[in-house]
């Protein structure tokens, strides 16, 4: 169904429901797809078109942002405490809010994995970037222990421009003197 012949208040109801958090949107959208499903099954049959807002599982699904509007854009109409679809009305507006749903749930899902993979691209380019540090890290200490084997080379002191040799314990900042 496209959005040019869903009604406003099922498309806002839906657009409320789906920025709920997952288990509300979850358990909201499950309930709602059974009670939508059983009436345009079995659009005949009164106990489908009935809804007791007392109830709790109901009283818990009206407490979801969204799920009124979407109702009453269905068609259900407030009739003291039951959410009520006449017979008279046509289950086109249930089946319209049924597809809504579903486009809903398909739609979060999909954001859902590609928000997963574009963790994942991630973590593997972090995971190669690290890679290649390690590979340059491992190269450096393989070229330095080489060089240590090379006849006439002689420790040179760290972060001393030009390289200067060590000869004392001084030149690397270790004196005789162990606190007084």
């Amino acid at each position: 169904m496209t959005d040019a012949i869903m009604p406003t208040k099922i498309k806002v109801g839906i657009e409320m429901i789906s920025e709920a958090r997952d288990g509300e949107f979850d358990a909201a959208q499950a309930l709602l797809q059974k009670i939508l499903g059983n009436v345009v099954a079995n659009p005949s049959e009164d106990k489908y078109r009935k809804l007791r807002s007392s109830n709790g599982k109901i009283a818990q699904l009206l407490a979801t942002k969204g799920v009124r509007a979407l109702l009453r854009g269905a068609g259900f109409v407030e009739d003291g405490e039951f959410l009520v679809l006449a017979m008279e009305t046509p289950v086109e507006g249930v089946q319209s809010a049924l597809t809504g749903l579903q486009a809903s749930v398909q739609q979060r899902a999909h954001t859902a994995e590609a928000s997963k993979q574009a963790a994942l691209q991630e973590r593997k380019a972090n995971q190669e970037t690290d890679s290649e540090q390690r590979k340059v890290m491992k190269m450096q200490i393989s070229d330095d222990a080489a060089a240590r084997k090379e006849p006439g080379w002689t420790a040179k002191a760290a972060g001393v421009k030009g390289g200067r040799d060590i000869v004392t314990a001084s030149d690397i900042g270790a004196s005789g003197n162990a606190g007084g």
